[in-house]
This record gives C-alpha cells, structure tokens and sequence, in this order.
C-alpha cells in the first residue's frame, strides 16, 4: 500500500509540473526551432522599429527635423540617406549640419561633405573634405550671388562653379539672420520615412534569442529560464521514476 501511495504521489506531482511549466517549454521549443533556421527564415533581417520595443532595449526614435528650401524639404534619415522631399537623394553622413540654396541648386552639408542637388533633388556633385571642404564647416547660406561656409574660425565663399574655396570679409554675426534652421518635418513626410523603416531598429533574431534566453527581462528573465531548466529536469527524473516504479508494481 506505501508503494502505491508513493506511486501514485510521484505522478501526482510530476503532472502539476508538467502543466505548470508546459506553456513555457512550448514556446522555448518553438523558439529554438526557429533561431536553429534562422538564416532560411531570414530573421535577422526582419527589423522592428516599434516604440514600446526601441525604448525597452534603451534606444530611442530620433526626431527628425529639416530645412524648408522654399517648397522643397531636405531631411537626413538619422541613419546614411539624404531626402529632398520624399526622394533618396545619395549617402550623407550623420549629422545633416546645414542647407541652402540659391535659384538652380539646393545645398546639404553632411558631417563629410558638402552636395550640390539640382531643384528637383538630383546629385550634381559631392565636394568632399579631400576635395578640400574644411573639417569644421557646420552652417551654409546663400545671400544673392554667393554662398558662404561658416567654420569655428572663419567665413568662407564658396563657387559653387568651380568648387574653389577663398576667405571673405563676411562675419559670421552678418550672416545668422540667412541661416535656414531646422523646423518638425510635416506629418506626411515622417509616415514616408515610417514606410522605409529608417532609423533605429532590432533585428527579430535577437528579440526571439532574448526572449528564448530570458535576457530579455534581464536578471530576472534569466533566472526564471534557469529554473524552467531545473523544473524540467525534475520533471525528467520524476517521469522515469513513475516509469520504473509502474514496471516494479507490475512485475510483483
């Protein structure tokens, strides 16, 4: 009789574990699977810009800001792409510094280089800093026939003809009134950018290898798949126990 009661305790408890936990294994066999094909699924691929999962992870959707060119938007995606109103224009180095134009060209400084665009926001040149754009330009502005570079320690004109740089009389304190400044996208141009998944975001390989981990509830998401693991493992043990006292109580 102690044998049976013994019996039938072992598997008494070995179903409670098995119901409590079998959700969980679930969901770590199905993950398992999928990280083990990852590559066929292309989930590292797949990326998820959602706010809620950006900030979770500590990074942040920056806001985008651009320059109101008259009728055009020049923008910079926050990762390498210029836009002249909804069209990629070339690579641009982050930050986009400055813009401006004059009456047949539009002018983005990059962090790198300086891109003449004609009005409808087609490449004309790159003036680079091998080219021999200063390391610290970090505003351009036309005023009538010119256009001036403003570094941290002088004023320079710009010929946008020949690409040639000289020193000008121009002060920087002249010119801060020509400066066109940042302004809030408008809503149509930020849903663009939302449809080409620009800016910052997580690869569904690592939120399912995170969450297969438990590193994605940090310590306490560790811990807790630590103790499915030792769960199992008894459920194991309490499952081959039940297996090999069933197989004693029938043979006697």
């Amino acid at each position: 009789m102690k044998s049976t009661n013994s019996i039938k305790t072992n598997i008494l408890w070995h179903r409670r574990l098995g119901l409590s936990i079998f959700i969980v294994l679930i969901f770590l066999a199905i993950s398992g699977i999928a990280l083990n094909h990852s590559p066929a699924l292309k989930l590292n691929s797949i990326g998820l810009s959602n706010n809620w999962l950006l900030s979770w992870y500590g990074l942040e959707k920056p806001s985008i800001n651009g320059l109101q060119l008259d009728n055009k938007w020049l923008y910079h995606d926050g990762n390498n792409l210029l836009y002249v109103d909804k069209k990629t224009v070339a690579p641009c180095s982050a930050p986009l510094l400055s813009g401006s134009k004059n009456e047949k060209i539009l002018f983005a400084l990059c962090a790198d280089a300086l891109l003449l665009l004609t009005t409808d926001g087609d490449l004309l040149e790159s003036f680079t800093q091998l080219d021999g754009l200063p390391v610290n330009a970090r505003a351009i502005t036309a005023v009538d026939d010119s256009l001036y570079l403003l570094t941290d320690s002088a004023v320079l004109e710009f010929n946008s003809d020949s690409l040639a740089i000289t020193p000008s009389s121009k002060t920087e304190s002249t010119l801060l009134d020509t400066l066109v400044t940042f302004a809030p996208l408008p809503k149509v141009l930020e849903q663009h950018l939302e449809e080409q998944d620009s800016g910052p975001s997580i690869s569904l390989e690592t939120v399912i290898l995170d969450l297969h981990s438990g590193r994605f509830f940090g310590q306490f998401g560790v811990l807790f798949i630590d103790i499915i693991g030792l769960l199992v493992c008894i459920l194991s043990i309490t499952g081959l126990l039940a297996w090999i006292s069933r197989l004693r109580h029938v043979k006697q």
